[in-house]
């Protein structure tokens, strides 16, 4: 069987990430950028006034005799707007945050370490001698015109979109988001709102992985049950070829009925099936017409955690993404693990930091259908291939799934 290292390898060395659109600035939020953004002008362009105060010659500012400078007031200065004066010896303007710092000033002191008369207005005692250059904002000083500012392959996040729109990117491109075609197979399989019937489960596969595909940043669409039979699987893989990626869920086993290679080999190719691990050696990659087919085990657990080892990487490929894997992070396992298999295990854990430590305790039954072993999970503690075991306070590497990729 292949180790999920290779495995993993072989499946994004074939993905590709999906073609360049370009889209208003405010649909690019959660998308990866397809090009470089580099600065056309200095941010910001103009030397500006980081507080409310007086624009002043910072020389002009120092005590004589240990009494304050006394200024003549010369004008306003509000912010969006140019003095058409210019800042002279024993002379100050009123100025307001953000507006353009007048010629002839050196440094901004805030109105707190001033002193004026309302009723004469048009001087200003200055209490603090400032600093040239004190609450001045300087032209360039956030964006030289010219610099890289977001590469290629970054997410675009709210500060993201905050820096598109300060350098003036109104449209820009990025990776489409894929489509996936999201298939459950099998005759026992009944929709979540129908009353169980003997021999019948719910379809808790489609609606898990629907979610799981769109909280990695693609559009999942569920085509339903193909029930086992050749005709059945046809019929729904006709529609799945019209997407970006196929995943399935169940019929990839060595079961008379697990008809998914079947269907593979006639209207595509598998490239490989069986991975070495533990929930979920039953998993098939390859592709039916060009469109690359992820075939899933269809133990709820088990498309859990094959689809957050492969599913997840494949879909942050397609979306253009660098960083592709959780990251790991050595664990102390509290409570142990003692049940050997010879493929390497991923038990579901909880992990928190605790002394200057991270303590995984795994959730409970570790078995391939019991889904509430999910429930509260925040990494996959693993266990390597061979029959190994964890004793109560060993040392293991865990998955972390609610870490950035890396």
């Amino acid at each position: 069987m292949m180790s999920v290292e290779e495995a993993q390898e072989r499946m994004l060395a074939i993905i590709q990430p999906l073609p360049p659109i370009t889209v208003a600035l405010a649909e690019a939020a959660g998308l990866v950028l397809a090009e470089e953004i580099t600065a056309e002008e200095d941010l910001p362009p103009f030397a500006n006034s980081a507080m409310d105060g007086y624009a002043l010659r910072s020389v002009d500012t120092r005590m004589e005799g240990g009494r304050p400078a006394r200024l003549r007031v010369i004008g306003t200065i509000a912010a969006g707007y140019v003095a058409e004066q210019a800042i002279e010896p024993g002379t100050a303007m009123r100025i307001m945050t953000g507006a353009p710092v007048p010629r002839g000033a050196d440094a901004v002191i805030q109105i707190e370490l001033t002193r004026s008369d309302p009723a004469d207005e048009g001087w200003v005692e200055i209490l603090q001698e400032v600093a040239p250059g004190n609450n001045i904002r300087a032209a360039g000083e956030d964006i030289r015109r010219g610099q890289l500012v977001l590469s290629q392959g970054s997410e675009i996040g709210p500060w993201e979109i905050g820096v598109l729109a300060t350098v003036g990117r109104a449209r820009v491109k990025v990776f489409r988001r894929p489509r996936v075609a999201i298939v459950s197979t099998g005759d026992e399989i009944i929709d979540v709102g129908e009353p169980l019937q003997p021999g019948k489960i719910r379809n808790s596969n489609g609606y898990l992985l629907e979610a799981a595909v769109r909280r990695a940043g693609a559009e999942p669409q569920r085509l339903g049950v193909a029930r086992d039979t050749e005709e059945s699987l046809r019929q729904i893989f006709s529609q799945a070829m019209q997407y970006d990626l196929i995943i399935t869920s169940g019929g990839v086993s060595v079961g008379e009925f697990d008809l998914v290679k079947r269907i593979m080999h006639e209207q595509g190719a598998i490239d490989f099936w069986q991975i070495n691990m533990r929930p979920g050696k039953p998993l098939a990659f390859g592709r039916i017409g060009s469109v690359p087919l992820l075939g899933l085990p269809g133990n709820p657990v088990s498309a859990a955690v094959t689809f957050e080892l492969f599913g997840r990487p494949l879909i942050r490929k397609l979306l253009g993404h660098r960083h592709l894997r959780r990251p790991q992070v050595e664990v102390t396992v509290e409570d142990g693990v003692s049940e050997r298999t010879p493929r390497r295990h991923y038990v579901r854990a909880r992990v928190r930091w605790e002394e200057g430590r991270f303590v995984a305790r795994t959730t409970g039954q570790q078995g391939s259908h019991i889904t509430t072993s999910l429930l509260n999970a925040n990494a996959l503690v693993i266990v390597p291939e061979g029959g190994h075991t964890l004793k109560p306070g060993e040392k293991a590497q865990a998955l972390m799934l609610d870490w950035p990729e890396e």
